[in-house]
């Protein structure tokens, strides 16, 4: 910063608000007036990165203060060339009219992108850019077809109030220290039970279900049971008495009935 070369007096500050930038500050400079301060350097803002910006003003510690020539994109189109030093300014919000009742100039507020667009990497530098309202910026009015506005006036801090710098790199990312928000690890959920598939070895099925092919029904024979078969049969031995018995000489059921009886016998001694 170059405060030692301007006689300030002591305890200067510079604040000024919008109103007083636009009205006392850009309209002078457009119009080719005098400033009784120097304090704005003048200097073409697109041509270096914001954080190499507080070297070149004239003076200022947490923001600084620039008139800078603003050209176009294109020679036939009224869209400005954000591409500056490393990077490029994107604009955020709407446009703010500054004065009343009739509006002087425009403010457009800007952050800048570390890298090439539109995979740039958004950085904590902020600019304020003022310009003049109600001025012809058709490309034929101009020797300069590039050129949209002489002198703008442009405000540069830092949110965070350092001076980060910020290098971008090929992958798309860039070397700065950038405010992270901590991230949240949600807990992964168990995997689902799956039954066996039908790739499991058949002698395994076989120690788990035992089909006898002498039985209509497949009786179900583990390690731990043989106790119960034992005792089933037991059962099925205290009751000697036969149901059928008393429907063999019955003349009025059909036969067929008995048989069909007979083929349940095996369900119904199951669940006996």
């Amino acid at each position: 910063m170059n405060c030692g070369e301007l006689e300030l007096p002591a305890g200067f500050r510079f604040h000024p608000t919008d109103d007083e930038l636009v009205t006392h500050y850009l309209c002078r400079k457009c119009a080719s007036q005098p400033i009784s301060v120097p304090v704005i350097a003048e200097i073409d803002l697109y041509k270096f990165d914001p954080w190499q910006l507080p070297d070149l003003a004239a003076y200022g510690e947490k923001e600084w203060y620039f008139f800078s020539p603003r050209d176009r994109k294109y020679p036939n189109g009224s869209r400005p060339n954000r591409a500056a030093g490393t990077g490029y300014w994107k604009a955020t919000g709407a446009d703010k009219p500054i004065g009343k009742p009739k509006p002087v100039g425009i403010k457009k507020a800007l952050v800048f992108y570390a890298g090439k667009a539109p995979r740039g990497v958004k950085t904590n530098w902020i600019m304020h850019e003022y310009r003049l309202a109600n001025v012809d910026r058709s490309a034929g009015k101009r020797n300069n077809n590039l050129r949209l506005d002489d002198w703008v006036l442009c405000r540069i801090y830092n949110k965070k109030g350092t001076l980060e710098k910020h290098y971008a790199t090929d992958n798309h990312s860039s070397e700065m220290e950038m405010e992270t928000k901590p991230e949240i690890t949600q807990y992964a959920a168990a995997p689902p039970v799956r039954p066996p598939s039908a790739a499991v070895p058949h002698h395994v099925m076989n120690d788990v279900f035992h089909f006898d092919t002498s039985e209509s029904v497949p009786t179900i024979h583990t390690d731990s049971s043989p106790e119960q078969e034992v005792e089933s049969d037991h059962k099925r031995n205290d009751f000697p008495f036969n149901y059928l018995d008393s429907f063999q000489n019955d003349d009025f059921t059909p036969q067929a009935q008995y048989y069909s009886d007979y083929q349940l016998s095996s369900f119904q001694d199951m669940f006996m």
